[in-house]
């Protein structure tokens, strides 16, 4: 092969590599311990890349010898393998195009050059299949990359963060709600900005925008000088991420919605979760005016005895600080008489303040709404909203789209979409909902529950071992958790993509109506 056809291919390869570890490392929130996970779990991937550099030295030193052809011919295999594994695929969540991804793409891309042109110059005369070499390590070569431009995107967050701050600043009256935990933080963001709306000018952050980053983006690019409320929902995967957030945003205000085995694999265990979720009641309760207000799952017993035991709440009594929300009748607002139908849910809100009870209807579907409904709506309540404006917006409130959003295909085909981010809970509430439609074949489709850690395992295990008398049939999907999965349920169907279950289920099972719960959609980083 020329010299000129090596490097094209070469190059070629190398793009659609950095294409595709670009968007990893988007997806790994360009976190360096979380794409070294990413990099472990998925090592198998990188054995061609393994076998060509041992085949192209092979081949160079033995250049026109026995095995020559040999090697070759596992050259040419392995170029094909790493092709074809690196070909851009249908994306769940795609590459957005950021200033930050274009940066790292002109790193990555001179990187490569600067080694082609040293190849070329010195080491192309021994042999032209060097350029093969570069191929080779092109993961690692993008992982260069990434360390290069770490300490540049740094100075440059900081710059956008001081940004972030003085626009806080000028505005004296906002008041900041930070939302956080291992679930359900999303749906509260939602459903209270929905109810503040209707009274204030609010701003919130969009979409998963719950990165030190990701908020800032949002005060820099939506935060209005006459808006009232900031609703900043804070995300983590490690100790001290919340506080970096608060560290820019100052909370005003907050929620706990749960405390969970979620992101294990970084924060290690349940402790560290909690310690870090708690960093936003720090915060607050550190910075804490007349009116500031901490609202927590009161269900949680991880969450209830670790404000206790560092807050000592329960002795406020008088002007209370911190308040409980949840399902249960020890917390100071909770919902009762749940009844979830395939329109939606009613409840009785119930204030133990106040000793009040008021009628709720939304059309979001069950126990696991209902929690988030009540925080929004008990945070309302202690800013001293009208009852009616609150009943007026929980009713209005539509499906979050992928969380146990109803998709009718027809009058006897309903699908249940809850793809979003699944949790070890949210999953247990959606199959009790599932459940709920007696008249109905239920159908779950599952690629399991992720970062969990070392209790993944045990965890999807008992989460279909949950499911099997609730359910009449389980199809699931890659390859992920499928050997825990089907040991909970060993007649369970198993599938590579989420598109061919949902085929199957609809022309293949019978049954008259069939509802259809999807719990779960792995990212493309699993």
């Amino acid at each position: 092969m020329s010299d000129l056809k090596i490097l094209i291919a070469s190059i070629i390869i190398e793009l659609f590599t950095i294409y595709k570890l670009i968007h990893i490392m988007q997806l790994n929130s360009y976190n360096i311990d979380q794409q070294i996970i990413w990099f472990r779990k998925n090592i198998n991937l990188y054995l061609a890349n393994l076998l060509l550099l041992i085949s192209t030295i092979l081949y160079i030193l033995n250049y026109e010898k026995v095995f020559s052809i040999l090697f070759l011919i596992i050259i040419y295999i392995c170029l094909l393998v790493i092709l074809i594994e690196n070909l851009p695929r249908k994306q769940k969540k795609k590459l957005v195009w950021t200033k930050r991804i274009i940066r790292l793409l002109i790193c990555m891309t001179i990187l490569f050059a600067i080694l082609h042109i040293i190849n070329n110059k010195f080491f192309i005369k021994i042999n032209n299949y060097s350029n093969f070499l570069i191929v080779s390590f092109s993961p690692l070569i993008c992982f260069v990359s990434f360390l290069i431009m770490t300490p540049i995107e740094k100075l440059l967050k900081q710059k956008y963060i001081n940004e972030a701050k003085n626009i806080l600043r000028s505005n004296n009256n906002i008041t900041t709600i930070g939302i956080t935990g291992s679930f359900g933080k999303t749906s509260v963001k939602y459903f209270l900005n929905s109810v503040l709306r209707d009274n204030y000018n609010v701003c919130m952050t969009k979409g998963s925008f719950n990165t030190p980053m990701g908020v800032v983006i949002t005060i820099r690019n939506e935060l209005r000088n006459y808006d009232e409320y900031f609703i900043c929902e804070m995300g983590a995967r490690r100790i001290g991420d919340i506080k970096e957030i608060c560290d820019i945003v100052n909370p005003t205000d907050c929620i706990i919605t749960e405390v969970g085995d979620q992101h294990l694999d970084t924060f290690k265990n349940i402790t560290n979760v909690l310690h870090t979720k708690f960093e936003l009641v720090d915060s607050v309760y550190n910075n804490k005016n007349d009116n500031s207000i901490i609202l927590i799952n009161g269900d949680n017993d991880l969450i209830k005895n670790y404000a206790i035991e560092k807050y000592n709440y329960n002795s406020i009594k008088t002007k209370k600080l911190i308040y409980t929300y949840g399902l249960n009748n020890v917390n100071d607002f909770y919902a009762k008489n749940i009844k979830t139908n395939i329109n939606g849910t009613a409840f009785i809100f119930v204030n133990t303040i106040n000793n009040t009870e008021e009628e709720f209807n939304t059309k979001l579907l069950g126990a696991h709404n209902v929690i988030n409904l009540v925080a929004s709506i008990s945070y309302a309540v202690l800013k001293n909203i009208n009852m009616n404006i609150i009943q007026n917006s929980i009713s209005k409130i539509q499906t979050v789209e992928h969380r146990l959003e109803i998709k009718k295909i027809n009058e006897n085909n309903i699908i249940i979409d809850d793809c979003y981010n699944s949790n070890v809970k949210g999953a247990r509430y959606a199959i009790d909902i599932l459940n709920s439609f007696t008249d109905y074949t239920k159908i779950l489709i599952t690629p399991g529950i992720v970062e969990l850690g070392d209790k993944q395992y045990a965890e999807n295990k008992n989460f279909i071992l949950y499911a099997n008398d609730k359910t009449d049939y389980i199809l699931i999907v890659g390859k992920t958790n499928k050997e825990a999965l089907m040991e909970g349920n060993k007649n369970s169907i198993y599938f590579d993509k989420i598109e061919q279950a949902i085929n199957y289920a609809l022309n293949n099972i019978n049954g008259n109506k069939k509802i259809i719960l999807l719990e779960n959609d792995l990212p493309d980083n699993y």
